[in-house]
């Protein structure tokens, strides 16, 4: 994910409203999967287990979000003008990551963690210890320092270097895996910090994917049972690290591991033939949604935290906040998720009509 909705290739283009699709849904699992936490924490199996497929069922959402970074920023091979490249792009990550970085620091302190003090903000700050979604704008930050360099190899109309490249990068990542699984340790760490990160292997990968044929009809329904396949294994697998083996939690819910790669690329493509109207009420919807996505993304975290204090009461008396999210699991996350969207949703829209606001979310 950039900035989930402020990527733009260098030149005008044709808007992709399946790229705006995947965006919002992914933002939108983004919200349900930070609503499961204290399900997973749980030892009580109802409670757990439902959890468990929530997060497994959309820890999909940020290959893709880095996909569709991809898909729109790797459009184009030519030389790139450094200096204005970084210009235009950093602000709309730097100038939302330090407001946003002060916000939730604000409410750190005031939630009774101490006063405010600049020398361990700066030290939360560098050190990325910070609330929900702000790891991933220092990750798309230190993209952005990459992209001139990366796009000249990978840009190009030549699909080969790309899954090559994409190919050693999760190859290795699977190897890693495997030998944590079965040796329980890790590849040699001269070997694994000297590749590239991860992260830039989805963003190489969202290209190719954007300039491959749509999957005949056929085909969609493979690529259901293949997502379906690889959660159940993802569930599976910490269902079994969960219950004492000698397995750590959290192993199949890494961004590198296969099979959520694998998932990541199947939600890409299904949607990929996503279409309509411009003028359909559903185009309309998600053409309206989809610039708010970023705003989604920097608050829903702020918005789940007024929801679980109880300002905002659910279902139960004021000042519950969601005791229903463990009282009904089944339907906790989902339910939350909604409100959680919804709400980050009206509050950006207001923030970016306030003119002196609006560049923490462009």
């Amino acid at each position: 994910m950039t900035s989930p909705a402020v990527l733009a290739a260098d030149k005008p283009r044709e808007r992709l409203l399946y790229l705006d699709l995947l965006r919002c849904l992914s933002i939108f699992a983004a919200t349900v999967l930070h609503a499961t936490p204290s399900l997973l924490e749980s030892n009580d199996r109802s409670v757990f287990l439902p959890g468990l497929v929530y997060v497994s069922l959309c820890v999909f959402c940020v290959p893709v979000l880095l996909m569709i970074s991809g898909a729109l920023m790797l459009t184009d091979a030519r030389h790139v003008n450094i200096a204005a490249f970084y210009r235009k792009r950093l602000p709309k990550i730097l100038v939302p990551l330090v407001a946003w970085s002060v916000l939730y620091y604000i409410i750190y302190c005031i939630s009774g963690s101490g006063a405010f003090n600049a020398i361990m903000f700066l030290e939360r700050f560098f050190g990325g210890a910070w609330s929900g979604p702000l790891w991933f704008l220092h990750m798309m930050a230190a993209l952005y320092l990459m992209v001139p360099f990366v796009r000249p190899v990978f840009g190009g109309e030549t699909k080969k270097p790309s899954l090559i490249f994409a190919g050693i990068i999760f190859g290795a990542q699977a190897l890693q895996i495997s030998i944590h699984l079965t040796l329980g340790s890790d590849l040699n760490p001269f070997f694994m910090g000297t590749l590239f990160p991860f992260f830039i292997a989805f963003f190489v990968l969202g290209n190719v994917l954007c300039r491959t044929r749509r999957m005949p009809p056929g085909k969609r329904g493979v690529l259901i049972v293949l997502f379906c396949i690889s959660a159940a294994a993802v569930s599976f697998g910490e269902i079994a690290a969960k219950t004492g083996g000698s397995i750590p939690q959290s192993t199949f819910y890494t961004y590198s591991d296969p099979l959520v790669v694998l998932m990541g690329v199947c939600v890409f493509l299904f949607f990929k033939d996503w279409n309509p109207s411009r003028q359909s009420k559903r185009a309309r919807l998600i053409s309206w949604l989809s610039p708010l996505s970023y705003g989604i993304f920097l608050s829903h975290m702020l918005v789940q935290k007024i929801i679980l204090i109880g300002l905002i009461p659910l279902f139960f008396r004021p000042g519950s906040g969601v005791v229903w999210l463990t009282a009904n699991p089944l339907v906790g996350p989902l339910v939350f998720g909604v409100v959680t969207f919804t709400g980050a949703a009206f509050l950006t829209a207001a923030i970016q009509r306030v003119p002196g606001l609006r560049r923490i979310i462009p």
